[in-house]
């Protein structure tokens, strides 16, 4: 059949994928799907002669054409290995002209971006989407949204970072469209899956009530241990062994392959933290103009109330711009730590000074030693809540110097002439070396602090004696026998079993102040350094004493450590045991015994 202008229907059959009937396009587009299909390798020359035009299919002005344009897209991105060079422009092209028509075509526009993402251009497709949360369509911003839960859903995090877009994510929860706030609502849900509650609060802290108590009770519908555990479904192209082995263990229904599952998304988690996400704020710009003035008034009311409101900022703000020169507001606290009579104004003065450490971490290193000089003198105030507050100060200011840095004070503080400050500057000293190693604590540093430690051990007052006792059994268990015994050989022999007996219940501690990895634990720690226990064998000495060998091994980046040796004389809670006694040994016969691994106790 021929039209009116002499031409046959079927003649625009013909014409290529550039030509201006849409009808032609279509054909077009299907027959370079198919080209794109049967190629023999992903780097065949036809691949590159499409390029410029692959990037042009997604912006067809037909939306019959386009659709078909999106199948010839997806085959492309798909079989040629120079797919990742259009995906700047399909992104953007899908995004505007197809996330907001039809199903079928917001679904096709899906599966390329998706297939961006397993060709490993993830980063490029959350930058659009990102982009596209701009875009002034609701259905594109929801269909924007949606994407990035499918494609956390089914790669996780650990492919596709939660960190580059959980910040624009948070303020669409008030958007003025409801698809899109629910879209927003639901996406936060699944982060919620990969990083869970402990990480994912503190950034959404400053959301509205009823929309925090929204996104909770989602949150407290999911299983994360059972049906809700997220786990990696789909894989890039590098991670094709970790697909098989992935499908390996789950064809098998043994306890030990659902571990091996386990292990494997365990691996795919995104390591996330917090702090990064939060936005930095240079304090001092938000300071009331008449702050340094009110904080040397007489009236402690007034002190007491611009500390509040200094409180009050860094809570809300808790990552100070560590760029800022915090100099005199650091100085005008460590005055009132030092010298303020009034109580409750010490008392925000040091949970603002906790708070600014905590803040600047590392950027806190040239305050650190100063502000711990001034807290640890406060000791010297006695009140229980005073004690704690410096307390956490101190902790929180000591990751940002070190022991070394910290030894002219903490040699001064030892010999204060009040107790209580020795007492308590032993204590934070045994939290120190507790995150110690052989590196952080060489020998020279330890020489250092070792007399002041041992004259204290003779001290009139039980508190300074038992907590130097602690002290020097933590370095015994950080250190070894070797690095410390040779230093202690004056004492005498009860001094001696004194700080064995500290060492064999201390814990040592990795550099986030958690006990380093011990496999099962059950033996007792000090209240000064952790609450953790750790496991503990049970043996008889001659005499009936009974005693604990703890069984404690540091991380694998920590150095290694030497459970301290056990005595005669040291004492702890017995455990039921079966075990035969023997003859009092002889000094070689110990000396062997240490040598050996420790066997299992014969029974009668």
């Amino acid at each position: 059949m021929a039209t009116a202008a002499g031409v046959d229907d079927n003649e625009w059959q013909k014409l290529p994928c550039e030509e201006k009937a849409w009808k032609a396009r279509m054909i077009g587009y299907e027959e370079c799907a198919k080209l794109f299909r049967t190629q023999d390798s992903d780097k065949s020359p036809e691949f590159s002669k499409y390029l410029g035009l692959v990037k042009k299919f997604v912006v067809d002005p037909n939306e019959n054409a386009r659709e078909k344009a999106l199948d010839a897209i997806f085959a492309f991105v798909e079989e040629a290995q120079v797919a990742g060079k259009t995906v700047g422009e399909v992104a953007s092209g899908l995004i505007s002209k197809c996330l907001n028509g039809r199903a079928k075509m917001k679904e096709r526009a899906f599966d390329i971006l998706l297939m961006y993402i397993e060709i490993e251009k993830q980063a490029d497709i959350e930058e659009e989407l990102i982009k596209g949360f701009e875009n002034k369509q609701p259905k594109i911003v929801q269909a924007c949204l949606e994407l990035l839960r499918r494609g956390l859903s089914e790669f996780g995090s650990k492919v596709l970072p939660i960190k580059p877009f959980l910040k624009q994510v948070i303020p669409l929860l008030e958007d003025r469209d409801k698809t899109v706030r629910d879209e927003a609502k639901l996406l936060l849900v699944e982060v919620y899956k990969w990083i869970g509650k402990q990480t994912i609060m503190p950034m959404i802290q400053n959301v509205k009530p009823i929309q925090m108590q929204e996104l909770q009770t989602e949150f407290d519908k999911l299983d994360l241990n059972g049906a809700d555990k997220p786990r990696q479904t789909r894989f890039l192209r590098s991670q094709q062994d970790l697909k098989q082995k992935m499908e390996q263990t789950q064809a098998s229904t043994t306890v030990s392959s659902s571990v091996a599952i386990d292990d494997v998304n365990v691996e795919m988690q995104e390591d996330l933290d917090p702090f990064e996400m939060l936005e930095s704020v240079n304090i001092l710009d938000r300071l009331a103009k008449d702050f340094f003035d009110k904080i040397e008034s007489k009236q402690w009311k007034e002190r007491k109330e611009v500390l509040d409101d200094l409180l009050t900022l860094l809570t809300q703000n808790p990552k100070p711009t560590p760029e800022v020169d915090y100099f005199e507001l650091i100085k005008a606290l460590k005055k009132i730590i030092s010298k303020d009579s009034n109580i409750p104004v010490v008392l925000v003065t040091a949970k603002c000074l906790t708070a600014l450490a905590k803040g600047l971490k590392k950027a806190f290193k040239t305050h650190a030693v100063g502000v711990l000089e001034v807290c640890l003198d406060r000791f010297r105030e006695k009140k229980t809540n005073v004690i704690e507050a410096l307390r956490e100060t101190c902790e929180a200011s000591y990751p940002a110097t070190n022991l070394d840095q910290l030894s002219e004070v903490a040699i001064a503080v030892l010999a204060h002439k009040t107790p209580i400050v020795r007492q308590c500057t032993h204590q934070f000293l045994t939290k120190c070396f507790a995150m110690a190693t052989q590196t952080t604590l060489p020998k020279k540093v330890l020489k250092i602090y070792l007399p002041a430690l041992i004259k204290n051990t003779g001290e009139a007052d039980a508190g300074v004696r038992d907590s130097a006792f602690e002290s020097l059994g933590m370095l015994w268990k950080c250190l070894g026998e070797k690095h410390i015994l040779p230093h202690v050989t004056d004492l005498d022999e009860l001094k001696l079993n004194k700080i064995k007996e500290y060492a064999e219940k201390a814990v040592l501690l990795n550099s986030r102040g958690e006990p380093r990895s011990s496999g099962i634990s059950t033996a007792a720690v000090p209240k000064s350094v952790a609450s953790s226990i750790n496991t503990a064998t049970m043996t008889k000495k001659p005499g009936g004493a009974t005693i604990v060998k703890p069984d404690v091994t540091g991380d694998k980046d920590e150095e290694s450590t030497s459970p301290a040796p056990t005595t005669k004389s040291t004492t702890v809670t017995k455990k039921k045991t079966t075990t035969t006694s023997k003859p009092p040994a002889t000094t070689n016969e110990l000396a062997e015994e240490k040598k050996r691994e420790p066997r299992p106790p014969k029974v009668n």
